[in-house]
This record gives structure tokens, sequence and C-alpha cells, in this order.
């Protein structure tokens, strides 16, 4: 059980190690490199309902959604006038599901405010 979580978490991490990556491939992107904001736990709901909750969350934001894949729905748009991106993960994991969700933005308070509104909604209360 333990390496299948491992290997879901690290499913989850891929994209964004991919995406960091690129971005530090030299010093010139590296210093246009988008802020990245992450925020994760784990809650008593199915794998469907987090993915539905994002989708409203992403929505509820002001962003479009811009794709599905297995555990992941991404979205983006304008939040105070800066474009940014959202990513959510929602890994089930028996009676709970690990939800990751990151935000990035080329200004980091912006960055940080998608992450957090969306994992907020997302999320819901502890459980």
């Amino acid at each position: 059980m333990e390496t299948r979580m491992t290997h879901h978490i690290m499913r989850a991490a891929l994209p964004l190690l991919c995406f960091a990556l690129t971005a530090s491939v030299t010093p010139a992107l590296a210093q246009q490199a988008p802020s990245i904001q992450v925020g994760s736990d784990t809650r008593a709901k199915s794998e469907a309902e987090c993915l539905k909750d994002a989708k409203f969350a992403i929505t509820e934001t002001g962003f479009g959604v811009t794709f599905t894949s297995g555990p992941h729905i991404g979205g983006a748009g304008a939040l105070n006038g800066v474009g940014a991106a959202v990513i959510v993960t929602c890994l089930s994991q028996g009676a709970r599901t690990f939800i990751e969700v990151v935000g990035t933005s080329l200004d980091g308070n912006v960055a940080g405010e998608a992450r957090n509104r969306v994992r907020t909604i997302t999320m819901g209360p502890p459980s």
C-alpha cells in the first residue's frame, strides 16, 4: 500500500517537476519563470467528488477549465488583471483522497491567491 501511495504522489508531482525543470533551463528563462505555489492535504471524500469540487473552484475563481486528464484538472485565466493557472490533482487513497493544488503566475502574490482560492473550495473544511 505504501509503495502504491508513493507511486501516486510521485505521479502527481511529475507535471510540476517537468514544469520547474523546463523553466530553469537557462538563466534567461529562469529570470522570467513564473512563481509556483503548492499546497496539499488529504480529505475524506472520493476522487470523483474532489474533481467535481475542483472544477467548481476553478470556475468560481473566474478561470476556465483548460484540461482534464485522469486525476488532474487545470484552469487558467486572469486574477486581479494578471494571468494565472492552476492544476488540481485528486488521488484516491482508500477512504481519503490526496489533493494537491498548484498555482502559477509571473506575479507570486497572484499565484498564491489563485492556489489559495482553489484549494479552499476544493478541500473544504478538514475531515
